[in-house]
């Protein structure tokens, strides 16, 4: 910030004895600094608006991959050569399955009904439910209020469970959106168990930081340089 008022002041005073050399009047050499200055500060402004304008684009970019990303593993778990849903779960089981030794240690029972949790919830999809809330995701686990808290105390609050399960709600409309990019944001909201569009457009920008529209207008870009 040094230099640029350093090269401006020195760019003035220069102008200033060029029109005093060249014998301009003190009124027309006022004229021309004025303008010069005009200048100075429009390309100022046009390099703080370009720099602005880059930072935009590269959290945007960050963003959609981090959608993709979400989206490649989503296409992963339903392709031809994977295993199913079932198997899936059945396989996180077993990973998660502790030695016969090691049951009495309960070091990773949280990290563990968490993985679990979001294992069942995304494969059944009970979000899809409007009604479906705190008190129905702790039903749904088959557990009691005061185990859920225990288990998983981040979402001991109801509106930070409400959060987790809207976030799931996005990235199911993300999914949807990748294969039915025609479907209407009211179709997408009711088949993601949103009660309005509203509600479903901000989740969706809170989850993944642009709306559902600018989603697929940077989508259908990147495709189109793709097939380029």
């Amino acid at each position: 910030m040094r230099k640029r008022l350093v090269s401006t002041t020195s760019l003035l005073l220069l102008a200033t004895s060029l029109c005093y050399a060249q014998g301009h009047t003190l009124e027309e050499a006022d004229h021309m600094i004025m303008i010069l200055i005009i200048i100075v500060i429009a390309l100022i402004g046009l390099g703080i608006y370009s720099l602005h304008y880059n930072r935009n684009i590269s959290r945007r970019n960050e963003q959609m991959q981090r959608i993709l990303t979400v989206l490649n593993e989503y296409r992963e778990l339903v392709g031809d050569e994977v295993l199913t849903l079932d198997e899936q779960e059945e396989a996180l089981k077993k990973k998660l399955q502790k030695p016969e030794k090691a049951k009495a240690v309960q070091k990773d029972e949280k990290p563990n009904f968490s993985v679990m949790m979001d294992a069942r919830v995304n494969k059944e999809k009970p979000f899809t439910d409007p009604d479906f809330d705190h008190d129905a995701l702790v039903k749904f686990m088959g557990v009691s209020d005061e185990t859920f808290c225990k288990l998983v105390p981040r979402y001991k609050e109801p509106g930070r469970t409400l959060d987790y399960i809207n976030s799931l709600r996005a990235e199911y409309a993300a999914k949807i959106l990748m294969d039915h990019s025609d479907y209407s944001p009211e179709d997408i909201a009711r088949m993601c168990g949103f009660r309005n569009t509203a509600a479903y457009i901000s989740a969706f920008k809170f989850a993944f930081g642009i709306t559902p529209t600018e989603y697929l207008s940077s989508m259908s870009q990147m495709f189109k340089k793709k097939e380029k």
